[in-house]
């Protein structure tokens, strides 16, 4: 079995649901993924930072996803109600096929809720 069909196997039976809306297209699209935050060891880290509206969340996830399902800097994703802005996607191949897209997300500005939340 090709990793292909491995990975698929698992984005069906493990994956979340999410659709993505690219800059260049009107229709979104629906596949599956794995989201998961990127942690990060540095003792100065905050998922939360300062900004001149108030709290603006920092923190980054990271984006497996279906190959049938193309990603590129500045597109939208959305997941359990929560929308992602790709910071960075690349295609993943083994050998000559693609395998799966690999992007960092961080989750979208909106306005900051009164009590930094």
């Amino acid at each position: 079995m090709m990793m292909t069909g491995v990975l698929q196997g698992l984005l069906d039976r493990y994956g979340q649901s999410v659709t993505v809306q690219s800059g260049g297209t009107q229709e979104p699209a629906a596949g599956r993924a794995f989201l998961q935050p990127i942690l990060d060891r540095r003792e100065d880290w905050k998922q939360r930072r300062p900004s001149p509206l108030g709290l603006a969340r920092k923190d980054r996830f990271l984006y497996l996803g279906e190959p049938d399902l193309p990603l590129s800097m500045g597109d939208r994703v959305t997941c359990l109600g929560v929308d992602y802005e790709v910071q960075a996607a690349q295609p993943i191949l083994v050998g000559e096929v693609l395998s799966h897209w690999w992007a960092v997300l961080r989750v979208r500005d909106r306005e900051v809720a009164q009590d930094g939340q």
